[in-house]
């Protein structure tokens, strides 16, 4: 052996130990959850912690601690209070950060709940809360600091309800661990819930990059039984006592489903360990949503769901893919400020185009590209996306996070997923 190649190896076995002890210096198996709340209007925002728990499973990295991916419309960061050291960062979004573009935000001011994990820890830390102020810059919210020993830290037991393996390939720290949870189920509709969730694993399996790293996916069901069939639809004032109190009509639009009891969608994904959440829905009526970190919900009956709507919000949830459909008066058409660069890589402002899909485009490829047919089959930079006609440019013509009826998703949008799996698993 030369060496060069000597030394290289060294090197290669010094870093990966080195990984190997900084999680193991600072943190134990289990994991951290700290719930708070966003309060605020559509030009204030402030994070008012309720409560810290201690859950039995970390199901997240252990490698790239302190690295990022500049995701998320909020990050944390955990220091270790006695050297000051950053040992574990994350970044998030939100649908208080949604619900800030919308009308009522600009009259009213409202809380919402909202959820953050990261391994236990085995000394005192610092925890600092920012929003994002453009796409290279953030401003802290709260830090507080707390021992994990502190007496007043959470131990209770998960939620006792049944749960069912649908896939598993690999050990927690080596995968995507998702955790799907039933809603609008009740206990006599267990064996459905469990064929839903078993269906919409098989459905993410027929989309790159899933079946690429199939190997490196872990697939949980959580049968949370609702004392209701189905979930609320206020435009229809049709309300139903479901488990995670989800609704159709978010932000008076109506397909646009979710829940905001975040606190109870931590519980019952406490269970098993997890790095997405994927709440599953017992109706047929279509819609969904997916906020990057936080959660995706989708219908399970709808003509659609188990497909096409399966894999659009996951990629919203896992990869922070934005949406690339615009269409006039869109409830969320506020959401984007065109003057600065979003931080979603699938779309783009050209204000930082560098740090999007610019070193991807064919050699030549107009700015913006003209919509003819032969671009309609390249990487491009189109006009729409983000809700808004105007300023806003996608790298595709068509793809799964524009519309239903595109095949998968565009290659920009596949190699975004491929990262994220890679950055969590490796």
């Amino acid at each position: 052996m030369s060496k060069p190649t000597f030394s290289i190896l060294l090197l290669l076995i010094f870093c990966s130990t080195t990984f190997a002890q900084q999680y193991s210096n600072y943190f134990s198996d289990e994991a951290c959850r700290i719930d708070f709340y966003f309060c605020g209007n559509a030009k204030t925002t402030t994070a008012s912690i309720d409560k810290i728990i201690q859950e039995p499973f970390w199901g997240g990295r252990r490698s790239n601690l302190s690295g990022d991916m500049n995701l998320g419309q909020y990050r944390f960061q955990v220091l270790d209070s006695a050297s000051n050291q950053l040992i574990y960062t994350d970044e998030f979004s939100t649908l208080y950060f949604e619900w800030q573009s919308t009308p009522e935000a600009l009259l009213i001011n409202k809380g919402f709940e909202q959820t953050i994990q990261f391994p236990y820890p085995q000394k005192s830390v610092k925890v600092i809360i920012e929003k994002r102020v453009d796409f290279s810059n953030w401003e802290t919210l709260t830090q507080f600091g707390f021992s994990p020993d502190d007496k007043l830290i959470r131990r209770t037991k998960p939620l006792a309800v049944p749960v069912k393996t649908i896939c598993k390939t690999a050990e927690p720290e080596k995968a995507i661990d998702i955790a799907v949870i039933a809603e609008g189920y009740t206990a006599k509709q267990r064996a459905k819930f469990f064929r839903d969730a078993q269906k919409l694993a098989d459905n993410l399996f027929t989309h790159e990059p899933f079946i690429k790293y199939k190997s490196r996916i872990n697939i949980y069901a959580i049968a949370a039984m609702s004392v209701d069939t189905g979930v609320s639809m206020p435009q229809k004032g049709n309300w139903r006592n479901s488990a995670l109190g989800s609704h159709y009509y978010t932000f008076y639009s109506d397909r646009y489903l979710t829940t905001p009891n975040m606190f109870t969608v931590r519980d019952y994904a406490a269970l098993v360990p997890y790095d997405a959440i994927y709440i599953l829905a017992n109706t047929k009526t279509y819609g969904g949503g997916g906020i990057f970190n936080f959660y995706t919900l989708a219908s399970a009956d709808s003509k659609r769901a188990q497909t096409e709507v399966t894999v659009h919000e996951f990629g919203h949830s896992f990869a922070g893919l934005a949406d690339e459909y615009f269409y006039d008066n869109d409830a969320l058409n506020g959401m984007y400020d065109i003057k600065d660069e979003p931080w979603e890589p699938n779309i783009t402002t050209l204000v930082k185009f560098n740090a999007k899909w610019k070193n991807s485009l064919p050699v030549g490829t107009q700015i913006p590209t003209e919509l003819t047919d032969e671009n309609k089959v390249k990487i491009g930079v189109f006009e729409g996306g983000g809700y808004l006609k105007n300023g806003i440019y996608r790298p595709y013509f068509d793809c799964r996070m524009r519309t239903n009826t595109a095949k998968g998703f565009c290659p920009v949008c596949e190699k975004a997923v491929e990262n994220r799996i890679k950055f969590l698993t490796e």
